[in-house]
């Protein structure tokens, strides 16, 4: 028998979920070779602990039923054991399931479970923080901060907060070492990126490979406001890097240095960071369901 184990936030995203104990019971039942555990999440924190609960029971997968902040506190969990992680995206980004190509309705993305393969996969480190997807300081850690104040979550009211606060942002000064070489950049933004995107499918890294050994980063420095629209575009259409504002390195670990002490995000969830930040790569720590 498989054990297989579901984990659910229920304020995740803005989907029903009603139906998800019962869908889960068609694709997992005692009949088909299933030990199904389920679990619904009561406040931050709560995934990574009952994961590592799973873990310990000798649970073979913990499936993930949530946004990137849910699959980040359970991937913690997991990273180093045996365990395999599954994803059912419900969140409002879903960089990591989309980039794995993992079917954003939770009935195909529980069939998708059933199908793929555990392989093991790479992750990041944000001053000793796990991330799986992207990291980053500047202007989308700053967004990440004001999306987790919202009284509403969906898609709709991260473009809010996004039109709001670009209005009055002014970027930053930060020197940035990668493999002993320092450069410095007025940015608007600097992005560790383990995955290609940041959720919706926003390619913020469009070569970016899970499995590669390095992270993609990507400094977006400061460009005029009438270049607005074209960056949007490149951003949606895996074109970037194409841009004369941004510069994209690989490394396996770097330092961020900024005069001022600014926010950092972590899979989109926010954190207070000194004026230092320190990031590095595991490699193939983590085993992920997913197809080739």
């Amino acid at each position: 028998m498989k054990r297989i184990a579901f984990i659910l936030n229920p304020v995740s995203g803005t989907k029903q979920k009603r139906r998800l104990p019962l869908l889960i019971r068609r694709y997992f039942s005692y009949a088909q070779g299933y030990v199904v555990a389920f679990y619904r999440t009561k406040c931050a924190g709560d995934a990574t602990v009952v994961a590592k609960r799973f873990v310990a029971e000798g649970y073979d997968v913990v499936v993930a039923i949530g946004g990137d902040g849910t699959v980040n506190e359970v991937a913690q969990a997991l990273a180093g054991s045996g365990a395999a992680l599954g994803i059912v995206p419900i969140g409002s980004g879903n960089g990591l399931a989309r980039h794995l190509h993992i079917p954003m309705r939770p009935r195909r993305a529980l069939k998708f479970i059933r199908e793929a393969q555990a392989r093991q996969v790479d992750y990041g480190l944000i001053n000793g923080t796990p991330f799986f997807c992207t990291a980053g300081v500047g202007f989308d850690a700053l967004i990440g901060n004001r999306f987790a104040q919202a009284g509403s979550r969906g898609v709709g009211t991260y473009v809010r907060k996004i039109l709001r606060e670009y209005i009055f942002y002014k970027p930053s000064y930060y020197d940035l070492t990668i493999d002993g070489a320092t450069i410095r950049r007025k940015a608007f933004l600097i992005t560790f990126a383990n995955a290609s995107q940041w959720g919706n499918n926003a390619y913020i890294a469009p070569a970016a490979s899970i499995s590669d050994g390095m992270l993609d980063v990507v400094v977006l420095s400061e460009f005029p406001l009438y270049k607005t629209p074209e960056v949007g575009l490149q951003l949606f259409t895996k074109r970037i890097d194409k841009l004369r504002y941004v510069e994209i390195f690989k490394c396996r670990s770097a330092v961020v240095r900024c005069a001022r002490e600014s926010y950092v995000h972590f899979d989109g969830e926010p954190a207070q960071a000194n004026s230092c930040v320190e990031v590095q790569l595991v490699h193939r720590a983590l085993s992920v369901l997913m197809n080739e």
